[in-house]
């Protein structure tokens, strides 16, 4: 007799702990970088020494936080991972800047309704600083379901969806 075969493991496991990694160190070198820098803008001994000479490491740990995430990107578009979407939405598509609120971006909230009348008509706008690019979230609407997982026409004639009925949601049609 064969052995039972255990529970499935996720498949790819090194690719996702590398880009794992390349996450964290990006995420690691950009806040030392935005740190760096604002202990340099308050301190007047770092500005006399900045006069003299030039100092250059917290752009370079920006443009490496930036080379990392270019890197997970391309790592996770090749072996076609599935990012989370927090974790897309807080990096820059334009630059591969990490989105870090007040230091490498700024955000508000819109609302081009008629006299902003319409309050599910608010949108979420951050807008990165270094290249200044906006990406736009809706703030109050609820995440679409991926295709793969929902439900079609001939299994909704058969069974009422509950789950809408239970959030209060109209149909989808």
């Amino acid at each position: 007799m064969a052995k039972a075969k255990g529970p499935a493991g996720v498949s790819n496991r090194h690719i996702y702990s590398r880009v794992s990694y390349l996450h964290q160190a990006a995420h690691y070198l950009a806040l030392s970088a935005t740190h760096k820098t604002a202990a340099a803008g308050n301190s007047q001994v770092a500005r006399n020494k900045s006069a003299t000479t030039p100092n250059q490491t917290p752009n370079a740990e920006m443009n490496l936080s930036r080379q990392y995430l270019s890197n997970m990107r391309s790592v996770s578009l090749k072996a076609v991972i599935r990012q989370s979407r927090d974790m897309k939405q807080e990096v820059c598509k334009f630059c591969d800047t990490l989105q870090i609120e007040g230091e490498t971006c700024h955000s508000t909230v819109e609302n081009r309704s008629k006299g902003g009348r319409k309050s599910w008509a608010d949108i979420l706008v951050v807008r990165c600083i270094s290249c200044g690019h906006a990406k736009r979230y809706p703030v109050s609407a609820p995440k679409q379901i991926r295709k793969p997982l929902r439900v079609s026409k001939k299994d909704a004639e058969k069974e009422p969806p509950t789950e809408k009925l239970d959030q209060g949601l109209p149909y989808a049609t």
